[in-house]
C-alpha cells in the first residue's frame, strides 16, 4: 500500500474515534442534564408539597420531551423554561411559607386570647362558687321543714344558674378555638397550588390560571376530563399520572374534583381537539389496584372555551 493511502487511512481512523469519542461524550452530557431535570423536580415537589407538586409534573414533561427529541435547540430552549418554572416555583413557595407564618401568628396571638379570657372566666366562676360555699357555711337555716326546703332550693338554684352559665361560656369559647383553626386552615390551604393527591394543579390555582389567561384578551382553551366507573382514589393517582404524561410542560393539567381533570392547553382549539381525541384510548381501560384487583374505567372529554368578559 503506498505511503500516502495508508496515511489517509490512519487519519480517518482517527477522524472516526474522535467523532465517536464526541458523540460518547455528548450523549453523557445529554443524559446528566435529563439526571439533572428529574433531580431538580423531584426536590421541588419534595422542598414544599403544598406548591411544588405541579412544577415537579411541569420539568418531568419536560426532561420526557427531552429525552425524545435532545436537539441542541430543544435543550437551549429548555434551560430558560427551566428558569422561568424554577424562578415561579420560588416566588410561589416563598409567598406560601410567607402566609403560612402570618396565618400561624395570628392563629397563635387569637387562641392566646381566648385561653387568656378562659383563665379570667375560670377565676370569676370559682370566685361565685367560693361565695356560694361561704353563704351556705354561714348561713342560719329555718327550724320549720317548709322554710329549710324553701331556703335550699333557692340556693341549689343560683348554684345550678353559676354552673350552667360557666359550662355555656366555656363551650362558647372552645368553639371560638377550634372556629378559629378552621379558618386558619381554611387560609392557608387557600394559597397551596397543589393537589395533595395527585400532585397536579389544585382547582383554585387553575381557576386562578384561567382568569389570568381571560385577563390577557386571550379566551383560554379548555379540555375536561371526565373519568367513569369505579373511581377512588387509587384509581385517580393513576390516571392523573397517564393524563399528565401526555401533555406538554406547558399545560396546566389540574385536578378539577373527585372523578374530573382540567387542562389548560397552550395552543389552538382544533390541535386541543385533536389530542383529547388521542388520549382518551391511553386514559381509558383497565387499572390494576394494590389489592389485586382490576377495573374498568372510562373517560369522556370535552373542550371548553370560557367567552371574555365584554
Amino acid at each position: 500500500m503506498p505511503e500516502d493511502s495508508a496515511d489517509d487511512s490512519r487519519q480517518a481512523a482517527q477522524h472516526d474515534a474522535q467523532a465517536d469519542e464526541q458523540r460518547d461524550a455528548l450523549q453523557r452530557a445529554v443524559s446528566c442534564y435529563l439526571s439533572t431535570v428529574l433531580t431538580m423536580a423531584k426536590c421541588v415537589g419534595a422542598a414544599c408539597p403544598e406548591v411544588g407538586g405541579l412544577y415537579r409534573h411541569r420539568l418531568a414533561r419536560l426532561r420526557a420531551r427531552l429525552a425524545f427529541d435532545a436537539s441542541p435547540e430543544a435543550i437551549e430552549e429548555s434551560c430558560a423554561v427551566i428558569e422561568a418554572v424554577l424562578d415561579e416555583f420560588g416566588a410561589k413557595a416563598s409567598f406560601y411559607v410567607a402566609q403560612h407564618g402570618i396565618e400561624l401568628r395570628a392563629a397563635i396571638a387569637t387562641l392566646d386570647e381566648i385561653v387568656r379570657s378562659l383563665a379570667r372566666r375560670e377565676d370569676f366562676y370559682a370566685a361565685r362558687l367560693r361565695q356560694f360555699a361561704s353563704q351556705m357555711g354561714a348561713a342560719r337555716y329555718a327550724a320549720e321543714p317548709g322554710q329549710l326546703q324553701e331556703v335550699i332550693e333557692l340556693e341549689a338554684a343560683g348554684l345550678l344558674s353559676c354552673v350552667e352559665s360557666m359550662g355555656h361560656e366555656m363551650q362558647s369559647m372552645v368553639t371560638g378555638m377550634r372556629n378559629e383553626l378552621r379558618a386558619v386552615e381554611r387560609r392557608i390551604q387557600e394559597s397551596e397550588v397543589t393537589d395533595p393527591l395527585t400532585g397536579l394543579m389544585n382547582r383554585r390555582e387553575m381557576e386562578r390560571q384561567i382568569e389570568a389567561r381571560k385577563n390577557t384578551g386571550t379566551a383560554p382553551v379548555l379540555v375536561h376530563f371526565e373519568l367513569t366507573g369505579e373511581v377512588n382514589a387509587e384509581v385517580m393517582q393513576q390516571a392523573s399520572a397517564r393524563l399528565g404524561s401526555q401533555f406538554r410542560h406547558n399545560d396546566f393539567v389540574s385536578r378539577w374534583s373527585d372523578t374530573e381533570f382540567m387542562v389548560l392547553f397552550q395552543g389552538p382549539r382544533e390541535i386541543a381537539q385533536m389530542r383529547a381525541e388521542q388520549i382518551v384510548p391511553w386514559v381509558a381501560g383497565r387499572y390494576l389496584l394494590d389489592n389485586g384487583e382490576n377495573v374498568q374505567i372510562g373517560i369522556e372529554a370535552r373542550l371548553e372555551q370560557p367567552e371574555l368578559a365584554a
